[in-house]
């Protein structure tokens, strides 16, 4: 990987960590009383929204389809509820089916890629380690970086984005 690839790939994974912090206000709190969310509300000069915390915004819904490629909002809400069930289940069989492949895998300084769901199944533990499955199991919809490269979940765990129009998850980093 060039240096400026490398710097390029820095400045992302530092501006998506940057991104995706919470706020440190009272909308961005969970009302401890109940386990539902605060809902928080957007002015406007007619009427008073409400945005319900880990939905999709307007701008990201747009920027799956503008920038990262995909076909609708729906490819990838589909794709990643089917993928964060199986991985909660331990279904490898599942998630095998939503690699891109060859998947890139990138771990203490090492590349290397797992070429088919074969592949992917008998390394499953060692390549979905704890630190892959719980960023999965975390991320918020509305914190979800989005870039033309795909979709980042966590601190860059995870990278989603379409494939020959299908999603998958192209690179794991651990």
């Amino acid at each position: 990987m060039n240096r400026k690839k490398r710097s390029a790939i820095v400045m992302t994974s530092m501006l998506a960590v940057t991104l995706s912090m919470p706020a440190f206000s009272a909308s961005a709190q969970t009302n401890t009383a109940t386990t539902e969310p605060m809902v928080s509300t957007v002015a406007s000069t007619e009427t008073t929204t409400p945005i319900k915390a880990d939905q999709l915004t307007a701008e990201q819904q747009k920027r799956l389809v503008s920038v990262a490629g995909f076909d609708n909002v729906k490819q990838f809400t589909g794709f990643y509820a089917n993928l964060r069930r199986a991985v909660a289940k331990g279904n490898k069989e599942a998630v095998a089916k939503r690699i891109s492949y060859p998947l890139v895998i990138n771990s203490s300084n090492k590349k290397r890629s797992i070429l088919n769901q074969s592949q992917f199944i008998t390394e499953y533990n060692t390549i979905m380690t704890a630190k892959v499955k719980k960023a999965l199991a975390n991320q918020r919809l509305d914190e979800l970086f989005i870039r033309d490269m795909g979709v980042m979940i966590g601190d860059g765990e995870l990278w989603i984005a379409p494939v020959n129009n299908k999603p998958g998850i192209y690179a794991i980093n651990q």
